[in-house]
């Protein structure tokens, strides 16, 4: 495994465990089902915490990452962004959870909040790749996309038609 194909190993980890946390709350919350109140808490603990470790390769993955557009460069930075946004969302959530102010509507708002932005980063990351090139083999792709495909600002980037 190369050190950039860390991070999208990792990332589904955090994706998965919090966007449960935020669907079962909600269920919860509907259901009025305290019994899920620590579930729930303990889903989000483990997101943060698998959060910060997939926070931790995507630096890695930032600095080793190779051949890819400029745009594809500069949509790094907004995922990075996103990404910090959507860890410290959830932190605040977690760590207000585990203070037990589970039930108080800030929380779970604070909860959805931070799934959609969770969600947006990983539309983000996913472009990346499959827009961006970004950790794609620049050999498996067509020689007009190879050409273009360069960390070098002095390269041209190809156009997408979207």
């Amino acid at each position: 495994m190369r050190p950039w194909e860390i991070h999208p190993a990792l990332v589904h980890f955090p994706l998965a465990l919090l966007l449960t946390a935020v669907a079962l709350d909600l269920y919860a919350a509907i259901r009025r089902r305290t019994d899920l109140v620590a579930p729930v808490t303990w889903l989000m603990i483990g997101g943060v915490a698998s959060g910060v470790v997939a926070a931790a390769a995507g630096v890695l993955a930032f600095a080793t990452v190779p051949a890819h557009t400029r745009w594809a460069h500069m949509m790094m930075y907004w995922h990075l962004g996103l990404g910090s946004l959507a860890i410290v969302v959830f932190g605040i959530v977690a760590f207000a959870r585990w203070r037990g102010h589970a039930a108080a509507l800030a929380v779970r708002v604070g909860g959805v909040m931070g799934a959609l932005v969770l969600s947006a980063t990983g539309y983000v990351g996913g472009s990346l790749i499959l827009r961006g090139g970004a950790g794609v083999d620049p050999t498996l792709l067509g020689p007009e996309v190879r050409s273009a495909h360069s960390h070098d600002d002095s390269q041209h980037d190809h156009k997408h038609s979207d």
